[in-house]
């Protein structure tokens, strides 16, 4: 099984014209960052794109570490993601078929209010892990672009100790860790390797 994402920015309508160049490479960046050379991606009608996760249970820590650094550059974004199979990779994420990349598009389409999705072929997704999606959802929605940035460098790097993030943030520890709080960053952190568990075991079910 592999992992796909498709996402979009919303109310990329409501941008400025002049500002819309910036989003796009925004996005983009933020694509190249937290995709590794085994992740094929593509940004496709302006706003939208579509991602391959090789190791799915990635999936959804790429899902929110790309939310994250969009939403520290003030974007909001949606996300489906999917677990499924591939059926003709293609030369690249275009042309590739497969029930990950129908069933991602599709439940992309059907998002109202969240700004998470996630969804198995073939079957269901465990209740338990929907509601913890929800809450993680409802959680990360609230966040400021502050919190956003601080939640993003803590989780994305080595040595994460506030000091040496309020180095890297330009600021003070007691303000990184006054951040990381309002962002419930133990939660983030504990939900995202719980789900990096799950998702392994999925995958091995189908190995």
């Amino acid at each position: 099984m592999i992992g796909v994402i498709s996402g979009d920015i919303i109310k990329s309508q409501k941008i400025p014209k002049q500002q819309y160049d910036a989003m796009l490479y925004q996005l983009e960046q933020s694509l190249r960052a937290n995709c590794n050379k085994t992740t094929s991606w593509d940004i496709y009608r302006g706003d939208a794109f579509q991602l391959q996760v090789e190791k799915s249970e990635r999936l959804v820590t790429t899902a929110i570490l790309i939310y994250l650094q969009l939403k520290s550059a003030g974007y909001e974004l949606r996300q489906s993601m999917a677990l499924g199979h591939i059926d003709n990779p293609g030369t690249s994420i275009k042309t590739a078929t497969g029930s990950a990349f129908t069933l991602s598009g599709h439940e992309l389409d059907k998002m109202t209010n969240q700004r998470f999705t996630f969804a198995i072929a073939k079957q269901p997704v465990d209740e338990s892990f929907k509601l913890n999606l929800a809450f993680v959802d409802v959680l990360l929605c609230k966040i400021t672009q502050k919190q956003a940035n601080a939640l993003y460098v803590y989780l994305t790097h080595t040595n994460n100790n506030h000091a040496a993030l309020a180095n890297e943030l330009n600021t003070s520890r007691e303000n990184v860790t006054k951040l990381l709080n309002l962002a419930n960053y133990q939660l983030i952190e504990r939900f995202i390797l719980h789900a990096q568990q799950q998702l392994k075991s999925i995958q091995q079910g189908h190995d």
